[in-house]
C-alpha cells in the first residue's frame, strides 16, 4: 500500500498543451515530468462557465459504508443479458448510499468548478465527505463480485471530485494528505483486483476498462508514475479487443445487451484519452485508431441497431433507458474531434451528467456553444 500513498513522483510536465509535442505514450516518456493533469482544466472550465456563488452551507456527511457484499441483477444463465426485476430493485436499494454520496461530491465539486471567483466553502465540504469516508475506510471492506464492481466504479467520482478541488487554497492539508491516503489504498485493492484471475471476462471486458480509468484519475491525484502506466497498459489491452468492424466480442456476448455495453464501455476508454491527451500523449490514436472504430460504430447503432441485433440474433435493450447520462464522453470527444456524428445527442440531452464519469460531462469538457451553432 505504500506504493500508492503519497508518492510525489519527480514528473515534469510542459506548461501547455499547446507548447507539448504530442507524442506517443510510454512510460520512459514520463521520466522527465513533474504534475500530472486531469482529464479536466478547473481554470479554464471556470472562466467558461463560471459566475459568483454564495457561501454554501455543507451537511454533515453521512457514515461511511466500507462492506460491499451486493449481489448481481441479472438472471443467471443469460449471459448477463436479462435482468431480474426484483434483484436490480434490491440492488439499487443496498447501494442507495453509496450513489446518494457520489452524487453529492460529484455536484458540490461541479458547483465549486462554476463558481468564479472560486468558492471556498464548496471545496471545504467536498473535502470533509471525503475525509469522513477516508477516516472510515469506507468501500476498503469485505467485497462481493458485485461489490468489487461497485468498488471499482466508485473510485472515478471520488477521484474526479478530489481533483476538482485539490488546488482551493482555503483546504486543510491533514485533511488532503489523509484522503490521498485512502486514494492510494484504494487505487491499490483495485489494481490488485484486476491484475489477478485474468483469465476471468471482468478482467477483460468493459470493467477492466473502467478499473484502468479509476487507477488513471488516482494516478493523477497521487502524481503516480506505477500506476498511471497500469492504468494505461489495461487501456492498451482494450485496444486490442476492439475489432476491425468496432465491435467488442465480450460485450456481442451479451447478447440483447450488446449495444448498451459498447456504450458503457466508451466513456473510460476516452476518459483515459482525454488524461493522456491533457498531459501531452496521443492515445487516441493507438492501434490504427481503434476508439474511433469503436465509438462510430456504437452510434451509429444509436440510430439503428440493425447491425448489433445481426451480429447476436436478438434485439436490443437498454439497463434503464437511454439518456444523457449513457452519452456524458460525447462531451468530451465532440469537443476534441468535432466529430457531427454524435453531435445531435448532446442538442437531445444536454447538459450531459453523469456521477460515473465525474459529474457534469457538459461543464468539465462541453464546448460552450457546438460547432454547429
Amino acid at each position: 500500500m505504500k506504493v500508492l500513498g503519497l508518492i510525489t513522483v519527480s514528473l515534469a510536465f510542459c506548461i501547455a498543451i499547446s507548447a507539448c509535442n504530442v507524442a506517443s505514450y510510454h512510460p520512459a516518456n514520463l521520466e522527465n515530468l513533474r504534475s500530472l493533469k486531469p482529464p479536466f482544466d478547473v481554470e479554464a472550465r471556470r472562466v467558461a462557465f463560471g459566475k459568483p456563488v454564495s457561501r454554501f452551507d455543507c451537511p454533515p456527511p453521512p457514515t461511511p459504508v466500507r462492506d460491499l457484499e451486493f449481489g448481481g441483477f441479472y438472471i443467471p444463465g443469460s449471459s448477463s443479458s436479462e435482468v431480474d426485476p426484483k434483484a436490480l430493485d434490491t440492488y439499487r436499494k443496498a447501494t442507495r448510499p453509496i450513489v446518494a454520496y457520489e452524487n453529492f461530491i460529484t455536484q458540490v465539486s461541479d458547483s465549486y468548478l462554476r463558481s468564479n471567483p472560486a468558492e471556498g466553502s464548496l471545496a471545504r465540504c467536498v473535502l470533509d465527505w471525503l475525509y469522513t469516508w477516508a477516516k472510515g475506510s469506507a468501500m476498503l471492506g469485505a467485497a462481493s463480485q458485485q461489490g468489487g464492481f461497485v468498488r471499482k466504479w466508485g473510485l472515478v467520482p471520488v477521484s474526479a471530485s478530489y481533483l476538482k478541488i485539490r488546488e482551493d487554497k482555503s483546504l486543510d492539508k491533514p485533511r488532503k494528505i489523509a484522503v490521498e491516503e485512502w486514494i492510494g489504498r484504494w487505487a491499490w485493492v483495485v489494481k490488485t483486483d484486476y491484475s489477478t484471475e485474468t483469465h476471468r471476462a471482468s478482467r477483460r471486458n468493459n470493467h477492466l476498462y473502467w478499473a484502468s480509468l479509476a487507477a488513471t484519475l488516482a494516478a493523477v491525484a497521487l502524481n503516480n508514475r506505477d500506476l498511471l502506466d497500469w492504468g494505461v497498459a489495461q487501456y492498451h489491452f482494450a485496444l486490442t479487443q476492439i475489432q476491425a468492424d468496432g465491435t467488442l466480442p465480450l460485450e456481442l456476448a451479451r447478447r440483447s445487451k450488446a449495444l448498451h455495453y459498447h456504450l458503457f464501455s466508451i466513456p473510460p476508454l476516452v476518459l483515459v484519452a482525454e488524461t493522456a491527451a491533457q498531459n501531452g500523449f496521443d492515445l487516441y490514436a493507438e492501434r490504427d485508431g481503434a476508439l474511433h472504430k469503436l465509438i462510430r460504430r456504437t452510434v451509429a447503432g444509436l440510430d439503428d441497431p440493425a447491425y448489433f441485433e445481426r451480429l447476436t440474433g436478438e434485439k436490443q435493450t437498454w439497463v434503464g433507458r437511454l439518456d444523457g447520462g449513457k452519452l456524458a464522453w460525447i462531451e468530451a470527444y465532440y469537443a476534441r474531434f468535432r466529430d457531427k456524428a454524435p453531435e445531435k445527442w448532446i442538442v437531445k440531452f444536454r447538459p450531459l451528467v453523469n456521477r460515473q464519469v465525474g459529474g457534469d460531462a457538459t461543464l468539465l469538457y462541453g464546448l460552450p456553444k457546438l460547432a454547429r451553432d
